[in-house]
């Protein structure tokens, strides 16, 4: 049987809650305001009025609104994702439409609002308020009896890795499910689960497993095939504790369309919920690009995710063909400066100096265009000099723009690290974990961090439970936890079983690990210097330094920060053998020395530049100078004691040295002390060998307390010595 065409100018104008069609003009009206509607979208509209509350079949639609021709999915897809916006335009919602899966559409006409009138105000205003506040009651108790709580608690889901079912690369695949992870991660009903733990269950991942892991009610799964200029995308919002499939769909387009499939697909999984997007992104703008760009940017992505520096530099051409295509996208610009960066950042080279400044502009250019992209502020942050108030500023914003997203937490992390915040530093780590729980970043993140504080116990507890299936990485974490603790022989065994692996991401760290920890121990010979990246250990610099390699190092104030231990290491020496004069010309300099500058108030994170910057002074005369920035140094300190229940046992040693060059000997020692019982065995990057060569301890020479503790720090080597040479390595 045919289907009856529509003709637009032959349909009399017709009320949709509350709102006046007039398909004839292809208008509608509400509330004064007007909307003016494309043709193939007021076909559309009332096709779907006519029926209601009916459901109205895809081919039915094409049929009336098409003339039976053959067009692809993505024409009507367009259509209906466009009545959608429109009924968000007015307030109250006039109509919805509901997708009902693999069938067709279905027009919910809202019931308008109708006002009450009478001849008296003071009648009209309480029978208003009488009504108010039975709607309300009303509302509140359908709401508990629909959802047991109300639409206020967030519903909790896993977005799996979407499949590839074309024959390219899977990036595109996958970053499609990030993308629509992230949506739903902005928004406030939802609790979504990190892509890192979402991404360990594989390619048929057992839903009731997923959902007891990530502790999510639902999980959304889906795949994706491409052709030519063609996706599809198909998902599959599932209930986890029965397995039922509350809503299936399949979106079909150019590649154009993807981010209106994006938005529309994170409606209707809301709309599945119950659930109701408040910052669905527009549809247009530098956060909005052509299908090709975006594929070239997802491919990097995915690429950039690796971690691995020798995909890095394809990752960075891939964005550089995106930003050609389309200069305007700011996440690319943000992930080119990320890409670069990382492809450099290993080996702390010349190279890093140089591609620095490329790479805070390419952030900068992300910014200019969004001001408001999470990753932009995330990526600058990072790239500049660590500490400063403008990267700490870039980290924070990140944050505050995007507190879901366990980067921007691990972020923030840092950033109230540097700050001396430590109590909030361990809150970041922590939420970090609980967005992403089996991200090795999230995981190392905490353990570090307690172990820094002397919780050993709590520290491999978070190790245990976060790598409870990624034993790999369970023992990387153990015996970084041991090695920051000084149980040195015990971090050795647990890299050893790693390295035995084979692991091909993890066995070469963990025998470089292990061959820095026996240099420590003085059972072996450290040929080069570790790499940025590899497992902390004291730095071994050349002395006396070449000439000219103290200017070399401290040409740009970008320079002073890439090779900033190793300056920290020469300015020790040159402080103790008469180069207090070149040090502080420096310190006077437009670059400054170790990142302070004359005038400039003291930051937290540099509290363990000042004993030496102090004696440098003094060594010149500058008495006066000396005893102010270490004075600025101790009330930094009294203040971070103060709002902090705990601290790094390395800030006690910090403290430890400010109070020495202060000629405060008791509060010195004491502050020692407590490090050592914590945990502390001298051992940084930029500690020399023997505690009594620091220059801030020198006036602690000779007192038995101190020469007590270097003999159990002696001790404690020669015991782990021994403890390591039985492990036959």
């Amino acid at each position: 049987m045919d289907v009856p065409r529509i003709t637009l100018a032959d349909m009399p104008d017709f009320d949709l809650g509350g709102m006046r069609v007039s398909p004839g003009r292809r208008q509608v009206r509400m509330d004064e305001e007007r909307r003016d509607l494309e043709p193939k979208v007021a076909l559309v509209l009332v096709a779907l009025a006519s029926a209601r509350p009916g459901v109205v079949s895809r081919d039915r639609l094409i049929e009336e609104c098409w003339d039976g021709r053959i067009v692809g999915d993505d024409a009507l897809n367009r259509c209906i994702v466009a009545l959608r916006h429109l009924a968000k335009q007015f307030s109250p919602e006039p109509f919805a439409i509901e997708t009902v899966p693999r069938v067709g559409y279905c027009l919910i006409e809202r019931a308008p609002e109708k006002s009450v009138t009478s001849g008296h105000t003071t009648t009209r205003i309480a029978l208003a308020a009488l009504l108010a506040v039975l709607f309300v009651a009303g509302a509140v108790t359908f709401a508990w009896s629909r959802f047991g709580q109300g639409n206020a608690t967030p519903a909790s889901i896993a977005v799996l890795p979407f499949r590839n079912l074309s024959a390219g690369n899977a990036y595109f695949a996958e970053g499609i499910g990030e993308e629509i992870l992230g949506q739903l991660s902005h928004e406030p009903q939802f609790r979504v689960a990190g892509r890192v733990s979402s991404s360990q269950f594989g390619n048929d991942p057992d839903i009731h497993q997923v959902s007891r892991r990530l502790n999510v009610d639902y999980v959304l799964e889906g795949s994706v095939r491409t052709q030519g200029d063609r996706v599809r995308v198909n998902a599959d919002l599932i209930r986890a504790r029965d397995s039922v499939r509350l809503w299936s769909d399949s979106y079909d387009g150019k590649l154009d369309d993807i981010f209106a499939i994006q938005r529309q697909m994170g409606v209707s999984i809301a709309s599945a919920l119950q659930r109701k997007l408040l910052r669905s992104p527009a549809l247009s703008g530098p956060l909005v690009t052509t299908g090709e760009a975006y594929n070239l940017y997802l491919t990097a992505r995915g690429l950039i995710k690796t971690r691995n520096r020798h995909v890095t530099a394809t990752a960075a051409d891939l964005l550089r063909d995106a930003i050609n295509i389309d200069p305007r996208y700011a996440p690319a610009w943000a992930s080119l400066a990320e890409a670069i960066y990382l492809e450099d950042a290993p080996d702390k080279s010349e190279q890093l100096i140089a591609t620095l400044p490329m790479a805070q502009a390419y952030a900068r250019r992300s910014l200019q265009l969004a001001p408001d992209l999470a990753e932009g502020h995330r990526i600058l942050g990072a790239l500049l000099i660590n500490g400063t108030p403008e990267a700490q500023a870039h980290l924070r914003r990140a944050a505050q723009l995007d507190p879901n997203s366990a980067e921007n937490m691990i972020g923030l992390g840092e950033a109230l690290a540097n700050e001396g915040q430590f109590d909030q530093e361990l809150a970041a780590y922590k939420r970090a974990g609980e967005l992403d729980p089996f991200w090795f970043r999230t995981t190392g993140a905490q353990g570090i961090a307690l172990a820094e504080r002397g919780k050993r116990a709590d520290a491999e507890a978070v190790a245990r439970r976060g790598f409870a299936s990624d034993i790999t990485n369970q023992h990387i974490l153990l015996g970084r936890i041991s090695w920051i603790l000084g149980d040195y022989s015990e971090a050795v065994r647990q890299w050893s079983i790693v390295a035995r692996a084979n692991s091909p991401r993890w066995s070469f760290r963990a025998r470089e690990a292990i061959v820095n920890t026996m240099a420590e121990l003085g059972l072996a010979k450290l040929t080069t210097a570790p790499a940025e990246g590899s497992f902390e250990t004291r730095l071994a610099i050349e002395w006396p330094p070449s000439a000219g390699s103290w200017q070399q190092h401290n040409r740009n104030t970008i320079a002073s920060d890439v090779y900033m231990d190793e300056n920290s290491l020469v300015a020790k020496r040159m402080v103790q053998h008469s180069g207090a004069s070149e040090l502080l010309a420096a310190y006077d300099g437009p670059v400054g020395l170790l990142g302070v500058r004359r005038g400039q108030l003291l930051r937290v994170d540099q509290l363990e530049q000042a004993p030496v910057i102090a004696l440098a002074l003094r060594r010149t005369g500058r008495v006066a100078e000396a005893d102010r920035l270490l004075r600025d140094a101790d009330t930094n300190v009294q203040n971070i004691y103060r709002h902090n229940h705990s601290v790094p046992f390395r800030f006690d040693a910090e403290a430890a040295a400010i109070w020495a060059a202060q000629g405060r000997t008791e509060q010195s020692l004491s502050a020692l002390e407590r490090a050592f019982d914590r945990g502390w065995t001298h051992t940084s990057s930029t500690d020399l060998p023997d505690i009594a060569d620091e220059p801030a301890f020198r006036s602690l020479h000779g007192q038995p307390r101190f020469e007590q503790l270097r003999a159990k720090l002696a001790a404690h080597f020669a015991t782990e010595r021994a403890d390591t040479i039985r492990l036959r390595i």
